[in-house]
């Protein structure tokens, strides 16, 4: 009898598990209570502007599904009558509408020098969704720790070169530093890019926001900003660099490239240690070729 009943709930227990397998898995659907989807799913949904301009009005509801604010219903931010309600488009407008939940992130993100531009009308600066969503679209907001969100930490950097690795777009402002690929060739850049998104370890590699910040990220030449003058600089080391100090912060080249003209000193070395790994590189071969030529001929039978 006893064997019969552990038997019945070991099938029980596997049927039990059985079913859990086959029920659809990590399947959120975002909240939309007044059935907005219904229209604004259509993929070609457009409207025009007063000045003519045809903007499409169209939601992806598989990005609305596994954002950050799937469970925040549409008329939290378009209010209860959005089609009596005007909404200009803009960047400045999008980002005062995420201040409204996230007030703390927006004071700081005017206070940059993002947001010092943002408010004079520039449309080139990053904004909220430029930083936080794949799509650069408000619907497909990702949180920061998921390993696929912008900015999530080993993706920074990547994030902050969809513009500052624009060569045109930098132009405007006389940027001529190819500040992303300098990083990347650094050894913080090499670290980040070696680890594993999954990998916590990552989470203590040095990136952008690292040395510039997050939101209150300050011009460079602000006597304020983190980067700014070696004695701010070398505060900025010390976070991760316990005691670094102003030396440790003067051998820093930044995002500019070793030249005759700029640390020259960095530029020759860097030079003459190429020569020499090629050098002992080649020689390692020739002796390598040399043994192997005279092994073949000591193998040849005598006399041919």
């Amino acid at each position: 009898m006893r064997i019969w009943l552990i038997g019945i709930a070991v099938l029980g227990a596997a049927v039990a598990t059985l079913l859990l397998l086959s029920l659809p898995q990590n399947t959120a659907y975002a909240i939309d209570q007044k059935d907005c989807l219904r229209c604004h799913g259509v993929a070609d949904l457009t409207m025009r502007t007063s000045s003519g301009a045809e903007i499409s009005l169209y939601v992806n509801k598989t990005g609305l599904d596994v954002s950050a604010h799937r469970y925040v219903d549409c008329t939290s931010c378009h209010t209860t009558k959005p089609h009596e309600v005007p909404t200009p488009l803009t960047k400045l407008s999008l980002a005062a509408r995420c201040g409204t939940c996230h007030q703390y992130e927006y004071k700081l993100h005017l206070q940059s020098v993002h947001g010092q531009q943002l408010l004079q009308g520039n449309q080139d600066v990053a904004t909220c969704v430029d930083c936080h969503s794949p799509q650069v679209n408000p619907h497909s907001i990702v949180r920061v720790l998921e390993v696929n969100a912008p900015a999530y930490k080993k993706n920074i950097s990547q994030t902050c070169g969809r513009c500052h690795d624009n060569p045109r777009l930098m132009s405007r402002y006389g940027i001529l530093e190819k500040v992303y690929e300098s990083y990347m060739r650094s050894f913080h850049g090499k670290a980040t890019k070696l680890s594993q998104s999954s990998d916590i370890s990552q989470l203590d590699k040095a990136t952008c926001t690292n040395c510039h910040g997050t939101h209150d990220i300050q011009n460079p030449a602000d006597p304020n900003a983190p980067v700014a003058g070696l004695e701010n600089l070398a505060r900025t080391c010390e976070q991760c660099h316990p005691g670094a100090g102003v030396n440790f912060a003067d051998s820093f080249l930044g995002h500019k490239e070793a030249t005759p003209e700029n640390f020259p000193v960095v530029h020759y070395a860097e030079r003459f240690f190429t020569f020499l790994t090629a050098s002992v590189v080649a020689l390692g071969v020739s002796l390598v070729l040399v043994e192997t030529g005279k092994w073949a001929i000591s193998r040849r039978p005598k006399g041919k």
